[in-house]
Parts: C-alpha cells; sequence; structure tokens
C-alpha cells in the first residue's frame, strides 16, 4: 500500500483571488484605514452636515498628514481647495476638521489658519462620544 500526499493548491488559489477581488472592489478611501484617532467628549453634539457626500472634511493625521476630503494636501493648499469647492454654490459654508487627538497643534492651526483665509467662519471639530467609565463603585466612597 502506497500513500500519496498531494494537495492540490488551486482551490486555495482560486479562494484567495476572489477575496482579493472582493476587497479591492469594496476598499474604502485610503486614508480612513489609518484615520485620526479623534478626540472624545462626554456629550458631542451630532454633526449631521458631516456625512453629506459634498461636505468640506478635512482630516489631520497624527504624523501631520492633512487630507482635503480623500485628496493629500499641505496645510498651506488647503485654502485654494476650499475656493475651488466654493465656486460650486450649492456647498455649505462649513469646514469640519477631523483632527487626531495627539496631533501636534501647530499642524491644526495652520490648517484652520488656511480655512479662516479662505473665508470660512463656520469651522466644526469631529469628536468621538466618551463613554462613562464603569468601575463597579456604587456612587459611594469610604476612606
Amino acid at each position: 500500500m502506497k500513500l500519496f500526499c498531494n494537495i492540490d493548491a488551486s482551490a486555495l488559489a482560486a479562494v484567495g483571488f476572489v477575496l482579493l477581488v472582493v476587497m479591492m472592489i469594496v476598499s474604502p478611501e485610503p486614508h480612513h484605514g489609518i484615520g485620526p484617532d479623534l478626540p472624545r467628549a462626554f456629550h458631542p453634539v451630532s454633526m449631521a452636515g458631516a456625512r453629506r457626500e459634498d461636505a468640506m472634511v478635512i482630516s489631520v493625521l497624527r504624523d501631520g498628514t492633512v487630507y482635503f476630503g480623500a485628496d493629500k494636501v499641505s496645510a498651506r493648499q488647503v485654502r485654494a481647495n476650499i475656493l475651488d469647492r466654493l465656486k460650486d454654490r450649492s456647498v455649505e459654508r462649513r469646514v469640519y476638521i477631523r483632527a487626531d487627538a495627539r496631533v501636534w497643534y501647530r499642524t491644526v492651526k495652520d490648517v484652520l489658519d488656511g480655512v479662516r483665509s479662505a473665508g470660512i467662519e463656520r469651522v466644526a471639530f469631529l469628536a468621538d462620544q466618551r463613554r462613562p467609565s464603569t468601575s463597579g463603585s456604587s456612587g459611594s466612597s469610604s476612606p
């Protein structure tokens, strides 16, 4: 009796190829996978306008990389991009900034200066909701 150990890898390759194609089709915009870790607030206000397709959203990552929508830009290019978008009169004259909680303030300030120099006065900083800590205490503390 002779045993043959032969593994047919064509099925594995076919499944891997299908998974690769599916992931390429449904993959989100490039910078969203490594998006900013937003600061957390106990009572954030919902900003439904930030979800609009034509919303002007500026993301500032921890390393100082700036995105205007899905496009990587420098802080100096923010003004020009906003002015270009404002040519369309239907665009809301508000900018939403998604700044990482650990980014240098100077980077956010440079972006904000670009927004202000474009004539935008309505700026919203996006934050995540902070969950109240559940430490298991009953509210009273004994010394």
